[in-house]
């Protein structure tokens, strides 16, 4: 095979891959494993959302950049471990949310996942990767005063817009359970909102 053609059928291939759908493209990874091909478009479908996640939960720009590359290597490492039991993408949000918790954990040991974290809501200020309206920054920052289970259900749900059984799956929590978090949640984030200036 020539140089030539087999740049044709790489291209065909990544086209191919491209223009799948989720479940065909979960279907393709069972089937055939993880090769650079999928492992690039898997990154390419991902990799936003994913950061985007991971900073909602990490707050700081570096963080959730250093969690996102830590999820894709594992995502490369791991995929054989993928049984197809959830969604391709429920699978991804589980490893890089399990990252972004590492992260926490590793910078700060004594953390208390039950507690709010406000003091985070001061790195926002600082921060000079974020950008956007004065009301998005304002959630961003009553975020960090929720526990770290409701703000990670209201992110997932909110801003990623995954369903109550993909959550379920993800955080291994009962649907029930998930939808008072989220209620929670979403209470908390009212008043925070008419408090903080």
């Amino acid at each position: 095979m020539t140089n030539e053609s087999t740049n044709h059928t790489t291209i065909t291939n990544a086209q191919r891959l491209s223009n799948c759908t989720e479940d065909e493209l979960t279907a393709e990874l069972l089937r055939a494993g993880m090769s650079s091909l999928m492992f690039a478009e898997v990154v390419k479908r991902y990799q936003k959302q994913i950061y985007y996640h991971c900073r909602n939960l990490l707050v700081s720009h570096d963080d959730a950049d250093d969690a996102v590359q830590n999820a894709f290597i594992k995502i490369w490492q791991n995929a054989d471990q993928f049984k197809g039991d959830s969604l391709l993408r429920t699978w991804i949000y589980r490893i890089a949310t399990n990252e972004s918790i590492n992260l926490i954990r590793k910078r700060r040991p004594n953390i208390d996942f039950d507690e709010a974290q406000p003091e985070m809501a001061e790195m926002i200020s600082e921060d000079l990767y974020l950008s956007g309206d004065e009301i998005a920054l304002k959630l961003q920052k009553a975020l960090c005063f929720l526990p770290f289970k409701q703000k990670l259900v209201f992110t997932l749900r909110y801003f990623e817009s995954l369903t109550y059984a993909e959550i379920a799956l993800l955080t291994s929590t009962s649907e029930g359970a998930l939808k008072a978090s989220y209620h929670h949640a979403v209470k908390k984030l009212e008043i925070y909102l008419n408090v903080l200036r």
